[in-house]
C-alpha cells in the first residue's frame, strides 16, 4: 500500500491521544491496560459515510422544521408540540457532535471538527471548549476529583462549609428535577459558555472564536423570530417556545443521563491520584445500565455509557452491539444495573456526599449509605 502522509498523521494523532490519556499528569504506569477490551471492538469503529451524512442532514432538517414550527405555527398546540420536540432534537444534534469529537462520526479529523462545530450550535456549546472538558478532562480523568468536572460529589466538610443557600442548592441539584438545573448552571453557564483561565487553565484563540460562533447562531435565531412579530409580547412568546423551553428540556435530558452514567452506590470517586488509574476510571467508574428501548431512543447512550468509555471511537448507533462483548469480557469489574423508577430514586437518596478517605457514599448528615468501595476494586 502506498505511503500516505495523511494516514501517517492520523496514526500519530491516535498514538498521541492514547499517550495523553494514559500518561498525562504523571500516570506513567497502570496495573491493567484497557487495550485487550478495545481490540475485539475494532470492527465496530468504522461508520458508513452515507449513513453519517444522512443522519447529520436529517437531524439538521428536523431541527430547523421544529424551530420554525415552534416560532411560527398558526396554532398554539402545534407550537407547543414543536417546542417539546426540539428538546430531543437538540440532544440528537449534540450526540452527533459528541461522536464527531471522538472522530467516530465521519472519516477525517477536519470533517469531524466542521460537522461537530455545526452540530453543537443548537445546544449553544462552543465546540473546542466542549472537547477540552469532555475529552481531556472527563474521559482522561474519569471520576478523579479536581480533573473530572461532571457530577463531582462534595465531601461532608465541603458541604458543611457552604452557607444555607449553597447547601440547599447542592441538595436540589441531586433531585429528579434538579439534574437539569445543575447542567444549565454548573456545566453550561459555569464552564462551557464562559471559558476563562480559572476553568480552562490556558486560554486559546479557538475558544473565543467558537463562543462567537454560538453567539452568532443565537443572534440569527432571534433575528428570524423577530420577522413579522406583532409586538414585544409575541416576540417573547416565540423566543420562549423556540429557544428557551427546548434548551431547558435539553439541559434536563443531558443532566439526567450524565448523572446516571457516573453516579451509583457502587461507583467510587477519587481525590488522590495514587489511588486512581485510567483503567479504573473507564471500567469501574462508569455505569452500564439496562434501560427500556424507548429511553435509548430519547437519551441515545444511556445504558451503554460503560461501553463508550471503554472504546469512545464506536459511534453511538453501534454501542448496543458492543455492549454484549464488553459485559462478557469485563462484566465482573463493571457496575451493572437495571433502571427502574425505584432504583433511580434509590441512587438519588444514597449518592449525595462522598467520603474520599473511607471511599463510601454518605447522606447529608454524614451517615454511610454504601459499603467501602476501594476493597472491591482491589479484589475485582
Amino acid at each position: 500500500m502506498a505511503f500516505s502522509p495523511w494516514t501517517a498523521a492520523v496514526q500519530l494523532w491516535h498514538v498521541y491521544y492514547n499517550y495523553r490519556l494514559l500518561h498525562d499528569g504523571g500516570q506513567y504506569l497502570i496495573a491493567k491496560t484497557i487495550a485487550p477490551l478495545r481490540q475485539p471492538l475494532a470492527g465496530l469503529r468504522p461508520q458508513s459515510w452515507s449513513f453519517a451524512a444522512l443522519l447529520s442532514v436529517a437531524a439538521a432538517t428536523a431541527y430547523i422544521a421544529a424551530f420554525v414550527g415552534a416560532g411560527f405555527a398558526p396554532w398554539l398546540w402545534l407550537q407547543l408540540l414543536c417546542s417539546v420536540a426540539l428538546g430531543p432534537l437538540i440532544a440528537l444534534s449534540f450526540r452527533i457532535a459528541h461522536d464527531c469529537g471522538h472522530e467516530s462520526h465521519l472519516a477525517g479529523r477536519r470533517l469531524n471538527r466542521i460537522v461537530g462545530r455545526l452540530s453543537n450550535l443548537p445546544c449553544y456549546h462552543p465546540n473546542s471548549v466542549w472537547i477540552l472538558f469532555h475529552n481531556w478532562r472527563h474521559h482522561a480523568f474519569t471520576n478523579l476529583k479536581d480533573r473530572d468536572y461532571l457530577w463531582v460529589p462534595l465531601s461532608k466538610a465541603e458541604y458543611d462549609r457552604r452557607g444555607r443557600f449553597g447547601r440547599a442548592l447542592a441538595r436540589f441539584y441531586r433531585t429528579s428535577l434538579g439534574v437539569g438545573i445543575y447542567y444549565l448552571c454548573v456545566i453550561w453557564f459555569g464552564k462551557m459558555i464562559s471559558p476563562r483561565r480559572a476553568t480552562v487553565q490556558k486560554m486559546r484563540r479557538v475558544y473565543i472564536v467558537d463562543c462567537f460562533w454560538v453567539l452568532g447562531f443565537l443572534l440569527a435565531q432571534l433575528a428570524v423570530l423577530a420577522i413579522g412579530a406583532a409586538g414585544p409580547g409575541a416576540f417573547a412568546m416565540r423566543v420562549l417556545l423556540a429557544i428557551a423551553l427546548p434548551f431547558l428540556i435539553y439541559c434536563w435530558m443531558v443532566g439526567f443521563v450524565s448523572f446516571l452514567n457516573h453516579t451509583h452506590p457502587a461507583v467510587p470517586w477519587f481525590a488522590r491520584r495514587e489511588e486512581w488509574s485510567f483503567y479504573v476510571g473507564q471500567v469501574n467508574c462508569t455505569v452500564h445500565m439496562v434501560v427500556p428501548r424507548w429511553m435509548i431512543f430519547f437519551f441515545t447512550d444511556l445504558g451503554q455509557h460503560g461501553v463508550h468509555h471503554i472504546e469512545p471511537r464506536i459511534p453511538f448507533r453501534k454501542l448496543r452491539r458492543a455492549g454484549a462483548r464488553i459485559v462478557a469480557d469485563a462484566g465482573a469489574e463493571m457496575v451493572l444495573e437495571r433502571w427502574t423508577l425505584a432504583k433511580h430514586r434509590d441512587i438519588l437518596r444514597r449518592c449525595r456526599l462522598y467520603d474520599y478517605d473511607g471511599h463510601r457514599w454518605l447522606d447529608y448528615d454524614g451517615r454511610p449509605t454504601s459499603p467501602q468501595l476501594l476493597p472491591r476494586l482491589e479484589t475485582g
